[in-house]
């Protein structure tokens, strides 16, 4: 899936993932539009749900001024939405899933850049709640990177107060439980993190100057148990720069352009035991240059999670201004 903002808009295009004999597929086109007085940016992906962030709001608090922010929950699978009360605002947000009790919760930490704590805040989605809950990481830390729910736990990348190396944070969505990684071994700057067949993967790669991916799998995370992987990619099939965005069940690593103004926008499966590379064009982004595009490779379509019974205590209620669905085509060729 793919999302696209533009002018706060929202353009969501999903594809079921191709087989050998597909060539094309009619995919499904979701748009959201906001108004323009309620800035938001993406934070968050899990299961069938995006979570979006509202730009700082300013508070008086005493003789100071305190920011707020507040966040949106949309399926676009059934067009719903759902706006969280306002919560103190930091750095990041993450959106995560707990497969056993069928719970999302949104984590949204306290941390800035500039000012470092082990306050974290949570809110659970579907349960009553109407207000969010202070927990406590062990230790402080602020995230760095977005964060990526994989099989019920939420891994992101973070800075110690005063320190220059990355951990990873590993957090239990059911449990609400942390634990932290080292990873001066292989992490930099440029690592993203991907679900790999289901664990944790770091990929290092920088298109434009190397061949050679390396991809690090976390296979045991209590003995912090890492295996190594790298692949050859053949530059030349790809159409300006790419990033990976993750693997699919067939072992396919999934690459998109980085360029947010790439006409025609591509996708790119490429299978490391072949050596081919498949090309997927999304046709629908014509209209929206410049827009920030985000993929993700293990969206599931969810029909049973309803927003509508939320009990929300705000003092605005922002809406969208239109939802519309449509068809986009995908086609898909070898290169």
């Amino acid at each position: 899936m793919e999302s696209s903002t533009n002018n706060n808009e929202f353009i969501f295009f999903s594809s079921p993932q191709f087989d050998d004999k597909s060539l094309s597929s009619s995919a499904a086109s979701v748009q959201l539009k906001l108004s323009k007085d309620m800035p938001l940016k993406f934070c968050g992906h899990a299961s069938g749900l995006f979570c979006l962030r509202r730009m700082p709001i300013s508070k008086e608090a005493g003789d100071e001024k305190e920011e707020y922010t507040q966040h949106v929950i949309c399926n676009p699978s059934t067009g719903q939405y759902g706006f969280l009360p306002r919560v103190r605002t930091g750095s990041k947000s993450v959106l995560g899933f707990d497969p056993i009790d069928k719970v999302f919760k949104v984590v949204s930490s306290n941390s800035t850049y500039s000012s470092r704590t082990n306050v974290v805040n949570v809110f659970t989605l579907g349960t009553g709640e109407v207000e969010w809950r202070k927990i406590y990481s062990p230790l402080d830390h602020y995230p760095w990177s977005k964060g990526i729910c994989i099989n019920g736990v939420l891994y992101y990348l973070a800075l110690r107060l005063h320190a220059t190396t990355f951990y990873i944070v590993c957090f239990d969505v059911r449990s609400e439980k942390f634990k932290f990684m080292d990873t001066y071994k292989f992490t930099h700057y440029t690592t993203r993190l991907i679900n790999y067949e289901g664990k944790l993967g770091l990929v290092r790669w920088t298109a434009y100057s190397e061949s050679i991916m390396t991809m690090w799998v976390l296979e045991d995370v209590e003995k912090h148990d890492w295996s190594e992987h790298l692949f050859t990619l053949p530059g030349d099939k790809f159409s300006g720069f790419v990033s990976v965005v993750g693997v699919t069940a067939t072992g396919e690593i999934v690459l998109m352009n980085n360029s947010y103004h790439s006409n025609p926008f591509y996708v790119f499966y490429f299978h490391p035991g072949r050596n081919t590379v498949k090309r997927l064009e999304v046709q629908g982004f014509e209209n929206h240059g410049g827009s920030r595009v985000y993929a993700f490779v293990d969206h599931v379509d969810d029909l049973t999670f309803n927003m509508n019974s939320w009990q929300l205590h705000q003092d605005v209620l922002p809406r969208f201004e239109s939802f519309n669905k449509s068809r986009a085509l995908s086609l898909l060729d070898d290169v």
